[in-house]
């Protein structure tokens, strides 16, 4: 009968034994677990975290711009495009600024309203195939650009950048979403590197730049 009960203590101080070994790993895995949770908390939030964080509507927005230009603009570092943020909220920019012109002077021009690219790459010529309906020639522009953030009176370059910008059939993304400031006055600044219009049958006097930064609102 004894020997049955210290077989009975031996065993049950065995389990015992197994309990307590099992609590302590537990408990070890616990103090790695808040350990990496501390560390987690403790480091600062990455740009598209804080992002993420902002309370409020995400919407789809174009921040958009208009200038008009003349070939007494070629050469020259034009005036800059000032598109304001709304009041409502931040404004958050995902993709390489949309820029695309057309001539808008006189009415009558041949390519009149035609949309037309910023730069002789990587279309040489940036040639309007003809046809039978309309008599087109080329109307040509390349520009360079900067971009300031009013809201930091930061470039955001550190010179005028060659046309590294989206396309109608080809958004580019950021390499980082880049957030602007409720009221902030974002300027979108060209440079005419040069400038020819056609010698259509009605050449243009004048041209219209857009520039659109897609992005987001947050309201």
């Amino acid at each position: 009968m004894a020997a049955t009960f210290q077989e009975f203590v031996r065993n049950a101080l065995g389990r015992i034994g197994g309990r307590i070994a099992q609590v302590e790993q537990d408990h070890a895995a616990i103090g790695a677990q808040m350990q990496l949770i501390e560390k987690l908390c403790s480091r600062p939030p990455s740009p598209t975290e804080e992002m993420d964080s902002i309370v409020g509507r995400r919407l789809f927005y174009s921040l958009t711009g208009v200038i008009a230009f003349t070939l007494a603009d070629s050469g020259r570092r034009g005036q800059p495009i000032s598109m304001l943020v709304s009041q409502d909220g931040p404004f958050i920019q995902t993709h390489y600024p949309l820029a695309i012109w057309r001539p808008s002077q006189p009415t009558t021009a041949t390519n009149f309203g035609l949309w037309r690219p910023v730069s002789s790459w990587p279309l040489p010529a940036q040639a309007v195939p003809a046809s039978a309906a309309f008599n087109l020639n080329e109307d040509i522009i390349s520009l360079s650009y900067e971009m300031i953030d009013g809201g930091s009176q930061r470039n955001l370059q550190n010179l005028p950048v060659p046309p590294v910008l989206s396309r109608p059939d080809n958004l580019m993304p950021l390499p980082m979403p880049t957030l602007f400031e409720p009221n902030a006055t974002v300027q979108f600044v060209p440079t005419y590197e040069s400038i020819r219009f056609s010698d259509a049958v009605v050449p243009p006097t004048e041209g219209v730049l857009v520039v659109a930064l897609p992005g987001y609102r947050i309201v």
